[in-house]
This record gives structure tokens, C-alpha cells and sequence, in this order.
């Protein structure tokens, strides 16, 4: 298991990019390069259990997850399947003076035939930098455009 934590800063609000992160629903629309679909299965108060097309540095593929949203700051990933089944992320949206810090603790694990090359995950981790920084991105320019509706 690997453990590393992202941290970024956004000019939205803690409520505003809280909830753009947690429309599951309509996440594709935010970042389609990387998710293809969201396919909520079950759902309750705070959790949601989702199916989700994905691109997974460049291979399309099918995994399931778990996400637990503890308002107003908290969003946890749990990830079920896959190659990266028993991955974890926490997300936490704190105000700053100027928009939001978004910090996520990444405890990255790797099954099946990825145990084979521990050496890559130095290079998801750089990966998933770099998805972080789209999502801070296109959640912004989303927001300001008005395309996404709540």
C-alpha cells in the first residue's frame, strides 16, 4: 500500500466545489476523459454505491465504488474492484480567504497482475496529481459557465 496526500486550491467555495465533487451522478460531465460514466446502483442519506466507466491511464475498464459524503466538508472513495480494488480516497474541502483548499489522502493499493509492478506506483501517484489538478479545473470553469445544475 502507498500512502501520499494531494492538496490544491480553488477560487470556488468550499459549498460550491463540495458539491460539484459530490454529484456523482453527473461527474462525467465535469471530467469525461477520465470518467465515462457513473451509474448509481444504490443509495442512501450519505452513501452511494456506483458503477463507473472509467479511463485508467489510458485503459477503459469497469470498476465499483463506495462514496460516503459527510456534509458539509468530507467526501470518501472506496474503491471495490479493479485493479486497484481496496484504494481509498478521502477528500476534505476547507474554506480558505480566497475559495477552498482541497486535500485528498490517497492510500493506494494494487491487485492482480499491477502487485507485479509495485515500481508503478510512483507513477499513478503523479498521474492522479495530475488528474487532480483537471478536476480543480474543469469543476471551475464548470461552475462558471453554468453547465452543471443543482
Amino acid at each position: 500500500m502507498n500512502n501520499f496526500t494531494l492538496k490544491r486550491h480553488s477560487v470556488l467555495s468550499q459549498e460550491q466545489i463540495f458539491a460539484i465533487s459530490t454529484d456523482v451522478k453527473n461527474f462525467h460531465l465535469i471530467m469525461p476523459d477520465y470518467f465515462k460514466s457513473l451509474d448509481i446502483i444504490k443509495q442512501n442519506n450519505n452513501e452511494k454505491i456506483v458503477y463507473e466507466k472509467i479511463s485508467f491511464l489510458g485503459i477503459p475498464m469497469k470498476i465499483k465504488t463506495r462514496h460516503v459524503i459527510k456534509h458539509p466538508n468530507i467526501h470518501e472513495v472506496h474503491i471495490f474492484s479493479g485493479p486497484t480494488k481496496g484504494t481509498r480516497f478521502i477528500e476534505s474541502y476547507v474554506k480558505s480567504g480566497n475559495g477552498t483548499i482541497v486535500t485528498i489522502d490517497v492510500h493506494l493499493n494494487f491487485n492482480g497482475i499491477l502487485k507485479l509492478f509495485s515500481f508503478l506506483k510512483s507513477f499513478v501517484a503523479k498521474k492522479m496529481s495530475q488528474t487532480m489538478d483537471d478536476f480543480i479545473i474543469s469543476a471551475e470553469k464548470f461552475h462558471l459557465s453554468g453547465t452543471i445544475q443543482s
